[in-house]
């Protein structure tokens, strides 16, 4: 739709106003290089950019309004118009979202934040919608998707004029619920702001972005954005958030936000929704869950005591939308698996799994699942992302070693790091948790309480397979989904299942050249 400028002043708390009073706006962005005639270009200060920087560009590709923090220059014509206003970032989202309709207001919108178990709840939650005969989009950290579309994601929360635009055309699509992963960054940049939620969902907080925010306590304040902020200023109809009680910010917030309705759901001490009956296995989860509503029988094809923990979160708020008992039940038993979370790989040379387990939290609770289904030697193959959170990278490593029985030390995307350095971080952890560093020489197949270094992560994962048992489990962790390495800015194609997949091959293809009588026998 289109808005003039009297319609625009209001909703940005405008400071001043210069140029071009009958400027039309029909879109809105943040970058230059995506705007189109009639566009509003909302100029932000970034920590590598300046917005203020690239109004000229925005300008010659048609932008009929600037919103920015500064002044026009001395030279500005006023032939459109120029809004200065305290926070450009504060404002966009308000403004876009009138600008694409309101179109948070005409679909069912489900926020999931916490460190921990977000995507996984995405697929659980679309699923359960699919077999409700609802139309679910999904914005999150593996894609942004809906009916005929499918846009890799960048972020986990795009920017505001983004999400804006996004749910103005999966509204265009038919889509009826969307399920949005809410990271603690988009919330303090202010990106869901102008989105109206039905629903929200605290999975957990554990140790991770310390780098962004100042300690623990800046981080929870920064999710507990959503539910003391975002939900209560919704204009939906009862708004509701579902929280985990195993977790301790989770209680925490509990007591917190007692304005608005919500539903608990844990492991133990008799939430809103908990198991009666858990039986876990290689194969998957079989339980039977009590909730305000019913007894439900479930049974899934998720590994792991965390995934039940997710599908807690994902029953919570279906049963609260209303969504039907057969349908729920459905949508859990299809989910296989999801992309990068605890994946198996499909080779022929032994047990081997990747998961985006990147926080401490994660990789305790991924090997912990590993070692249930390991009745040999468990090994782990990890590393640290560069350019982040630098205090969580020993703490990974004694989790690595707490959990497994061989460490393999290795790159993640270093970034702009000497990738050296955050080996030597992660090391430190290792050998605290009194593991011994041996050669990658070593004869043995296994070697309990052992570590190796090998930086590059192809040769890592080709070592780490050479070393299987029949009976032995290898974890590929901390970068999942992620089909890129990072070094030095340049993303160069990587994916550890592709990888794992190649090296196994090309190993059994080696083993098969010396002895071809073994045929294809799984070794």
């Amino acid at each position: 739709m289109s808005l003039v400028i009297a319609d625009i002043l209001p909703l940005l708390q405008a400071q001043e106003f210069w140029g071009n009073r009958h400027a039309v706006v029909e879109g809105v962005s943040h970058d230059s290089r995506s705007v189109r005639p009639k566009f509003a270009f909302v100029a932000i200060v970034g920590d590598k950019a300046d917005g203020h920087d690239f109004v000229l560009k925005a300008v010659e590709k048609g932008a009929s309004v600037i919103v920015a923090q500064k002044k026009p220059p001395e030279n500005f014509d006023g032939k459109i118009a120029w809004i200065k206003v305290r926070d450009s970032r504060k404002v966009m989202g308000p403004l876009a979202a009138s600008v694409y309709g309101k179109p948070s207001d005409s679909i069912v919108l489900i926020g999931i934040t916490g460190t921990n178990g977000k995507t996984t709840t995405t697929f659980l939650l679309e699923a359960i919608l699919k077999q409700a005969n609802f139309v679910p989009g999904v914005i999150g950290t593996i894609s942004h998707r809906w009916p005929g579309v499918e846009i890799a994601a960048s972020n986990t929360t795009p920017e505001a004029s983004d999400i804006q635009k996004m749910l103005s055309d999966m509204c265009q699509a038919g889509v009826t619920h969307v399920i949005m992963e809410v990271s603690s960054h988009g919330l303090v940049m202010r990106r869901l702001d102008g989105c109206n939620f039905d629903a929200a969902i605290f999975s957990n907080l554990t140790h991770d972005h310390l780098d962004f925010h100042k300690n623990m306590e800046d981080y929870y304040a920064a999710k507990k954005i959503l539910f003391e902020e975002l939900l209560p200023q919704s204009s939906k109809q009862n708004p509701f958030a579902a929280i985990n009680m195993d977790d301790f910010y989770g209680r925490r917030l509990a007591k917190e936000v007692s304005s608005i309705t919500t539903i608990n759901y844990g492991l133990t001490n008799e939430p809103d929704v908990y198991p009666v009956r858990t039986n876990m296995s290689r194969r998957g989860i079989n339980a039977t869950i009590k909730t305000p509503f019913d007894f439900l029988e479930i049974e899934s094809n998720l590994v792991g005591v965390f995934n039940l923990s997710n599908i807690l979160a994902a029953l919570s708020v279906s049963l609260e939308l209303g969504i039907p008992k057969e349908a729920i039940l459905e949508g859990v038993k299809s989910v296989n698996s999801v992309p990068g979370r605890l994946e198996r790989v499909n080779t022929r040379v032994g047990a081997i799994f990747v998961d985006y387990a990147h926080t401490p939290n994660a990789l305790k609770n991924v090997l912990a699942a590993m070692r249930k289904i390991c009745d040999g030697n468990l090994t782990i193959v990890m590393g640290c992302g560069g350019d982040r959170d630098k205090m969580k990278r020993p703490i990974m490593g004694v989790e690595a070693a707490t959990g497994s029985d061989f460490v393999v030390i290795t790159s993640d995307n270093p970034r702009s790091e000497d990738p050296m350095a955050i080996i030597r971080q992660i090391e430190q952890g290792v050998v605290d948790s009194g593991f011994t560093k041996v050669s990658m020489s070593s004869a043995q197949t296994t070697i309990a309480k052992g570590y190796v270094v090998i930086p590059d992560r192809r040769e890592a994962i080709r070592w780490a397979i050479s070393k299987l048992g029949p009976l032995d489990v290898m974890l590929i962790a901390g970068k999942g989904h992620e089909t890129y390495q990072e070094i030095q800015g340049i993303r160069h194609p990587f994916d550890d299942r592709v990888i794992a997949l190649e090296e196994s091959e090309n190993l059994l293809s080696k083993i098969q050249y010396k002895n071809p009588a073994i045929g294809g026998v799984e070794i």
